[in-house]
Formats: structure tokens, C-alpha cells, sequence
């Protein structure tokens, strides 16, 4: 739980033109104020030797470009599938510090997997047949705290974030993107801010519910936003929230 970007990225091109645009799209956040960017690695099995996951970029590269869908029985009932890539591209982004690290990519996925169903092995469609494809979330939020430098911090790693988006959108990718603080649509700092002061208020208040009842620590509440040094005020403000009837719509 979290103010978070998740992004989806799509298009119907050749394994060249992925390679391109991965490479065009590493040079893109070289120029953005984050962090640190990692170089561009490709993964593919090995011929005759199934998976190589030998080396620790290769078995990140792996996971992070498995996909997971959701299907639906005969009956109606609904299923999630695995989707493991079969080529991927992609490089990791240290956004800021307080933030997760993102991971930008290709990859493509087979047109169909075996799946058990029901005691028998049936194919099911993916849905990825003929496409190089990313999904990834990234949260933001904790970059806001006070100890990694407040809102400034976090306003500078969302909005570079984005950046990077519209460049990959720039580059003829088919973007999709979630932006919990809203700043993919409105490109308003001001209500970026408050969003951020929003999710932390919230945030903190959950954290305390949860603490009173199970402690802090292991085996007990374990978040960020327990390490903010403004954590009680935090908490009072998203009790406030939490308290006020929703506003009714006209």
C-alpha cells in the first residue's frame, strides 16, 4: 500500500526495434535527475538448456518480465496464469532515495501456456501473442519523508518518473499508466503535494490502528512511515481524514 506509478508498456515490433527502443529509453533517464540508472541487460534462454539463471541480472531480468493474467473458466469462475517471457530486455532505475527502484523493459511471452485445470492440462491463451509487453509499479511515496528529504525529493523522483513514461511513449510505445497521485493526467505540483500529504496522513493512521493491536517490530508493524520523525503528527491528520464523512456528490 502506497502512492505508487504502475505502467504498462506495449507494441508489435521485431526483437531489433525492442533493443532500440530499451536503448533509447536507458539514454532517456540517463538525463533525469535520478538517482542511479543500471546498464541495459537482455535475457533469453539458452538453446537446449532451458532457463539460464546462472546470473543474477539474467534471474531479475526473468521475473520481472513474467506476466500475470486473469481468465475465466467455463462456469465463470475466474483464474490467475503465469506468463514467463521468452526474451527480455530492461534496465533498473534507483528513482530516489525512500522510493522503489523501477524497472523499465520488453519482453515477449508465448501465445499460449499449459495449464491445469480441473485435473487435465489445457492451453490457455495469453492474450501477449506477437508483442513485446512491460508491467511494473514503482512506489513513490516514502521518497516524501522527511529523512530522505521531504517533498521536494518526492516530487522531483514522481515527476522524473513520468518524464521517462512520456518518453517511452515518445518512442512508439502503446503507455498505459495508473499514477495514484494523479500527476500522469493533471501535471499539477501543487496537487501532487497534496496527494503525497494525503497518502502519508493515511497511511500513518492505518499504521497505528495496526500497531495498537499488534505492536511494532517483528511479527508485528513493520512500515516506513513508522521511521518518519513527523510519524505522530502524520497520524493524527489521516485520523482526521479518516473521520470526515465522504463528500456527497451533486
Amino acid at each position: 500500500m502506497g502512492l505508487s506509478v504502475c505502467y504498462e508498456l506495449r507494441a508489435a515490433i521485431e526483437p531489433s526495434e525492442a533493443r532500440r527502443i530499451v536503448a533509447a529509453l536507458h539514454a532517456a533517464a540517463k538525463q533525469l535527475p535520478f538517482q542511479e540508472v543500471h546498464e541495459v541487460v537482455e535475457w533469453t534462454p539458452r538453446a537446449g538448456r532451458g532457463d539460464d539463471l546462472d546470473d543474477e541480472d539474467a534471474r531479475r531480468l526473468r521475473q520481472l518480465g513474467t506476466q500475470y493474467g486473469r481468465k475465466q473458466r467455463a462456469d465463470g469462475e475466474e483464474f490467475w496464469i503465469e506468463i514467463p517471457p521468452r526474451h527480455v530486455i530492461g534496465f533498473s532505475v534507483d528513482v530516489a532515495d525512500g522510493a522503489e527502484t523501477a524497472q523499465f523493459g520488453l519482453a515477449t511471452h508465448p501465445a499460449v501456456i499449459e495449464q491445469q485445470l480441473s485435473g487435465r492440462a489445457e492451453w490457455i491463451e495469453t492474450g501477449l501473442a506477437g508483442i513485446y509487453s512491460w508491467t511494473q509499479c514503482c512506489k513513490t511515496q516514502y521518497a516524501g519523508l522527511q529523512q530522505y528529504g521531504g517533498v521536494e525529493n518526492f516530487v522531483q523522483a514522481h515527476t522524473a518518473l513520468i518524464a521517462l513514461l512520456d518518453q517511452a511513449r515518445n518512442l512508439g510505445l502503446h503507455v498505459t499508466v495508473h499514477d495514484d497521485g494523479g500527476y500522469w493526467l493533471a501535471r499539477d505540483r501543487t496537487e501532487l503535494s497534496r496527494q503525497l500529504r494525503e497518502w502519508n496522513g493515511l497511511v500513518a493512521a492505518l499504521a497505528g490502528q495496526l500497531m495498537d493491536h499488534l505492536g511494532r517490530g517483528p511479527g508485528g508493524v513493520q512500515s516506513p512511515i513508522l521511521t518518519a520523525p513527523d510519524f505522530e503528527h502524520l497520524e493524527a491528520e489521516g485520523l482526521i481524514r479518516w473521520s470526515q464523512p465522504p463528500a456527497e456528490s451533486e
